[in-house]
């Protein structure tokens, strides 16, 4: 909720005096984190800095760490009610900043790009700690940004070569299109060579499957100089490896057998590239 609503915020902090001149991620999560506090400091909360922090250890995998993480405990407005719009206490937050040289072109390589935001959905439909399992308590949110129009930046399509059969990745168009977006099964056997040194090689058996919520903040123009902002909460989802799946629905986790997902994770941990 407190993600969503400093959202609304970023073009400013972004495009407006003195925000200018974002070069790196880290700026961009300094300004949104930002834009957190703000929100905090709107309702009064004692100390709000101690809700927020950045750069959060994954407690099942150490060495691994959210971009930022947002207790709303302080906030005392937690319901079941309010669970029903996808609002819980742990709010964990992945963040993608893609931005263009002076020449106008993409710094990083498009099916780099789309690699690196898959790999951040893998960490976060697994990693966020859930401790009253197999009731949820952790949101989870991908933050990504793009300096001009996204279509430069994510390859979308992964083309015919070699044998193998090409196909359209329908994921990353739906994290960018507003509102409930219903993702199908995400295509990992059939990626492309890069994935094993970006996300490793071990997670190629790895389905994933989610339903997200997507804030989008789109220029009226195409100038490169703006930038392209979507904010993805990732609502329901299941992860497959082998036999073994966990899915989580309407804040609640089923499993195929006892211990299953704890499996998973133990794998993806393992094999998560660096």
């Amino acid at each position: 909720m407190l993600y969503e609503q400093a959202f609304m915020s970023l073009p400013e902090f972004l495009t407006g005096l003195p925000y200018q001149d974002f070069d790196y991620e880290g700026t961009l999560m300094s300004a949104f984190s930002m834009a957190v506090l703000q929100e905090l400091n709107g309702r009064n909360i004692n100390n709000p800095i101690s809700c927020l922090r950045s750069e959060v250890t994954y407690p099942a995998a150490l060495g691994k760490r959210a971009d930022i993480h947002l207790d709303l405990d302080a906030m005392k407005i937690l319901t079941p009610d309010l669970r029903k719009y996808g609002i819980y206490r742990n709010n964990w937050l992945e963040a993608k900043y893609f931005r263009l040289n002076d020449a106008g072109k993409p710094t990083v390589d498009s099916l780099k790009v789309v690699l690196l935001i898959l790999k951040d959905i893998i960490r976060l439909v697994s990693l966020p700690p859930e401790n009253d399992f197999p009731t949820s308590n952790a949101a989870s949110y991908l933050l990504h940004a793009y300096q001009g129009n996204p279509k430069k930046h994510i390859a979308e399509r992964k083309n015919s070569r070699g044998g193998a059969t090409g196909f359209t990745r329908s994921w990353a168009r739906k994290i960018r299109l507003a509102g409930i977006q219903e993702i199908d099964q995400i295509h990992l056997q059939n990626e492309v060579g890069q994935f094993d040194s970006v996300i490793g090689n071990a997670l190629r058996g790895l389905e994933i499957s989610f339903k997200a919520t997507n804030f989008v903040y789109e220029p009226s123009t195409q100038d490169a100089s703006v930038f392209w902002c979507y904010l993805t909460r990732i609502d329901d989802f299941k992860v497959c490896l082998g036999q073994d799946w966990y899915e989580r629905k309407s804040g609640v986790y089923t499993e195929s057998a006892i211990g299953a997902r704890h499996s998973i994770i133990t794998a993806i941990v393992a094999g998560l590239a660096e």
